[in-house]
């Protein structure tokens, strides 16, 4: 077993043994210090995800998002790759096969430098590594689409001294953890 799969299945079990738990002040300290930040109040576009209950609760900056930004959310495809879509709060999301909320694949639309792509992960560290949850999708949007601003959120728990590195582990420019920027 390799280094990130053994921590990726350490971490899933660290997910299952604080199920239950409220992660709800830690969210909102987050939210809190996205929304005011400069990074998200000169972005035009907010490129971001509907969270799992094991990432952070961005739902109030994707209120936010929706009505005051232009919001796009993640579609991924079957050979591998991921469109963003612009969410529309009229249409319903979907279940993905990977069990993600996807907005209606209505039109592709793309990063720029007025765009900042907020990203989930299992786990970051302060040097702005991640590590995702093992298919790639980030890692190969993220390779092509270099100009916009990238931001990594996670929990406490999921903040690693270390990660295990390949060299197509796509980085991100900064992590917000808790309410702290690193």
């Amino acid at each position: 077993m390799d280094a990130k799969h053994l921590l990726r299945t350490q971490l899933k079990h660290l997910e299952r043994t604080m199920r239950g738990h409220d992660f709800s002040l830690e969210d909102e300290a987050s939210c809190r210090a996205l929304l005011s930040s400069t990074l998200y109040q000169t972005a035009q576009w907010i490129f971001a995800f509907h969270p799992l209950d094991s990432e952070v609760n961005i739902l109030p900056v994707l209120e936010d998002a929706r009505k005051h930004k232009h919001l796009a959310l993640p579609v991924c495809m079957a050979d591998g790759t991921m469109q963003f879509h612009p969410f529309d709060p009229q249409q319903d999301m979907h279940k993905s096969a990977l069990g993600i909320l996807e907005p209606e694949r209505t039109h592709e639309v793309f990063p720029d430098h007025t765009t900042l792509l907020i990203i989930p992960a299992m786990a970051y560290t302060k040097f702005h590594e991640r590590l995702g949850r093992g298919k790639g999708y980030y890692d190969r949007y993220l390779s092509i689409w270099r100009d916009a601003a990238t931001l990594g959120i996670c929990r406490s728990h999921q903040l690693q001294n270390a990660l295990p590195l390949q060299a197509w582990d796509m980085q991100v420019d900064k992590v917000l953890c808790n309410g702290v920027f690193y």
